[in-house]
């Protein structure tokens, strides 16, 4: 799947999560660690179970990835005593490998544990967004592997429509449960 091109300048991406779309697959996790062939030990995504739990009588269980979240000021790349985190003008948040002392500060200093020590190379990683993929206008390998689109990768406003598309589909189902009608007012409706 390809994304819609845009120049870098003009393009702030989001990756976000819709928990409510996530069944534990794991498949995302499995894309991430095969497109960076990453060891057994290290993970730049992993989905978290959370539960289950009874809530209000009922048995609940969610399943939660977590990954980089790309910050808009990282604190990981605050810390780096040897700059080796950058931050693209896309919002990608990097870790070079080649600069990296392995001195764990940033693994540290992350709020949400993304970022990684990797013993084979004795370096800290994280999430890349797949930027080598975004640059060639694909998909990070967890969206593109996702089979129920609970990763989302694009605009931020992109996703807020979608977002609000889905929270307005039961209610329009409810209200206008004949798809053949169309979507007319409650008054058109009565008159015929």
């Amino acid at each position: 799947m390809k994304m819609e091109s845009r120049s870098e300048a003009e393009r702030k991406v989001a990756f976000m999560t819709d928990i409510d779309l996530c069944f534990g697959c794991f498949a995302c996790e499995t894309a991430c660690k095969q497109e960076h062939k990453l060891p057994v030990s290290t993970q730049w995504m992993r989905v978290v179970r959370v539960g289950p739990e009874e809530i209000g009588g009922r048995l609940v269980m969610d399943f939660v990835p977590m990954h980089c979240r790309h910050c808009a000021n990282p604190p990981c790349m605050k810390v780096c005593p040897v700059d080796a985190i950058t931050k693209r003008a896309d919002g990608i948040v990097i870790y070079n490998t080649d600069i990296c002392i392995g001195c764990k500060q940033c693994i540290e200093a992350c709020p949400f544990g993304a970022a990684q020590y990797n013993p084979e190379i004795q370096r800290a990683q994280a999430c890349n967004l797949c930027y080598e993929r975004v640059d060639q206008g694909l998909l990070p390998a967890c969206v593109q592997n996702c089979p129920t689109q609970a990763l989302f990768f694009g605009s931020p406003e992109e996703f807020t429509r979608r977002r609000r598309e889905a929270q307005a589909r039961p209610y329009l189902q409810r209200r206008f449960p004949d798809p053949s009608a169309g979507l007319r007012s409650p008054e058109a409706q009565r008159s015929g």
